[in-house]
C-alpha cells in the first residue's frame, strides 16, 4: 500500500517539477542575446542580471518559511505565476518592465529550487510514507 501511495506521488510531482525545470532551463541561455538584440548596453545587461540573481539569492533564505506558513502547494502555484510574469516580461523591449521579469524571474528560481522538493517531502510525511531517516 505504501508502495502505491509512493507511486502516486511521484506521478503527481515529477511531471510538474520536470516541466517547471525544463521551462527554467530552456529559456536560461538566451537571456542575454534577447537583452541585446533589444538595444542594451552590456552594463544595462549586467544590471538586468543582478536583479534577478539578487532577488533570488535574498528570497532563497525566506522561502522555507513561507512554505511552512502558507503551504508548499500554494508556493508551487506562486512559481508559476512568477514564472509566468517573467516569461512575458521579456516580450516588452521597455527596461524596466525587463527588470520586474527579472525580479519575478529570481522569485521563480528560488521557489523552483526548494519548494517542489518540499511539498514531495511533506506529501510523503502526511501519508506516513517518510520513515525516521535521521536513524538511517
Amino acid at each position: 500500500r505504501s508502495v502505491l501511495h509512493s507511486s502516486l506521488l511521484y506521478r503527481t510531482y515529477l511531471p510538474a517539477y520536470l516541466l517547471a525545470t525544463a521551462a527554467d532551463w530552456l529559456q536560461g541561455p538566451y537571456k542575454y542575446a534577447l537583452y541585446s538584440s533589444y538595444g542594451y548596453t552590456q552594463r544595462d545587461i549586467a544590471n538586468l542580471f543582478v536583479v534577478g540573481y539578487g532577488s533570488g539569492m535574498i528570497l532563497g533564505s525566506l522561502v522555507g518559511g513561507f512554505a511552512d506558513y502558507h503551504g508548499r502547494k500554494k508556493l508551487c502555484l506562486i512559481y508559476c505565476l512568477s514564472y509566468t510574469l517573467s516569461v512575458l516580461m521579456k516580450h516588452c523591449r521597455h527596461f524596466y518592465a525587463l527588470m520586474f521579469g527579472r525580479l519575478c524571474g529570481g522569485i521563480a528560481t528560488s521557489l523552483l529550487f526548494s519548494v517542489f522538493e518540499s511539498w514531495l517531502i511533506g506529501a510523503h510525511r502526511e501519508r506516513g510514507l517518510l520513515g525516521n531517516t535521521a536513524a538511517k
